[in-house]
């Protein structure tokens, strides 16, 4: 039976399938490498940056723009970090 953590992280994946190709790869793939050791405060802060409109995540992770708030320009850099580890790999 899946914990209510579990139900939780499934729900957030669940979530990362946007609709576009470049960005269900990029969120999904970290959110099912990195989920199952968030804290709250990173779960909470993953939720956040999956409630942006697609067209604002795009320029994101194409570093068209940058995030206003820090926690999510921080988040962004992670993302784009793990996707090279796992290219490189």
């Amino acid at each position: 039976m899946n914990t209510v953590a579990e139900q939780q992280i499934n729900r957030l994946i669940w979530r990362t399938r946007r609709g576009a190709r470049e960005l269900d790869g990029l969120l999904m793939a970290y959110a099912q490498e990195n989920a199952s050791t968030w804290s709250p405060e990173e779960m909470a802060s993953f939720e956040e940056l999956l409630a942006q409109p697609d067209p604002v995540l795009m320029d994101w992770f194409m570093r068209r723009a940058r995030p206003r708030d820090t926690q999510l320009k921080g988040l962004v850099a992670e993302i784009l970090a793990s996707k090279r580890r796992l290219s490189s790999a």
